[in-house]
């Protein structure tokens, strides 16, 4: 066999595959640029069209880019954006909120509300991403799913409040339910666990770096190309697992 380059090797070239990051904020956009400089074709969707995230994306590595608006915690939005955009071979969702009301009082109108949106968000919506994806990827016996968890998942998250840390144990067990239905298929889905990255969502935090082994926050870039690889050939034989890149923070 004729290797021309590493990427060959390890399997992770992308060309002419189309790949569809849903959440382009944070850890999505620098996602979006390693797979257009693997050669993916690429289709980008925030709730405001990243226009602007494309243009660049494209102007800088060459391969086709759109930019669609889609609310995921909306069924009718998902539905509409998973039809407009047909057959992909990869889907990475990172769309996801961390609100800051976390000491709501149990069962208050307040609560409920951010009960409602959390899981609408991060869990409805990338559930029903998921299985409309994989219902396309099924029928041609190709395809792998990313989506984006979190350590809180893992931890129970002291920085996150209740809504947010089920809603990612639960987008957890969601990977390997997908999994066990689709990897007889040929279509792989897994999801990785970050833990704290310099991303907007944490702007407003205050996070000790201390208690992190490697004594920093994660950059976006070291998260993406972690969901880069998951989306790729090179993890043809992976199944429901969930990687975790979390500077060696532990889970208690």
């Amino acid at each position: 066999m004729e290797i021309e380059n590493m990427s060959d090797l390890m399997g992770i070239a992308m060309d002419s595959c189309r790949v569809a990051i849903v959440g382009v904020g944070g850890i999505g956009e620098p996602c979006a640029e390693i797979c257009a400089q693997l050669g993916a074709q690429l289709i980008l969707a925030d709730r405001a069209a990243p226009q602007a995230a494309a243009e660049r994306i494209q102007a800088q590595y060459g391969p086709r880019v759109q930019a669609h608006a889609l609310d995921v915690g909306s069924v009718e939005d998902v539905k509409r954006f998973c039809a407009a955009i047909g057959d992909i071979d990869a889907l990475i969702v990172t769309a996801a909120i961390l609100p800051e009301e976390r000491e709501l009082e149990p069962g208050s109108q307040e609560w409920e509300e951010s009960f409602q949106r959390v899981f609408n968000i991060n869990l409805r919506g990338p559930t029903l991403l998921a299985q409309l994806a994989m219902q396309q990827m099924i029928a041609k016996k190709s395809g792998r799913i990313v989506l984006l968890g979190s350590l809180a998942g893992r931890s129970g998250g002291l920085l996150s409040g209740a809504q947010y840390a089920s809603s990612k144990g639960a987008l957890h067990t969601l990977v390997r339910w997908l999994a066990l239905r689709a990897a007889s298929h040929g279509v792989s889905v897994n999801g990785l666990a970050p833990g704290a990255t310099a991303t907007p969502m944490l702007q407003n935090e205050t996070v000790d770096t201390r208690k992190i082994p490697a004594g920093r926050l994660a950059q976006p870039l070291e998260i993406a190309r972690v969901a880069a690889f998951l989306a790729s050939p090179a993890a043809s034989y992976m199944h429901g697992a969930v990687v975790d890149v979390n500077g060696g923070a532990c889970f208690s």
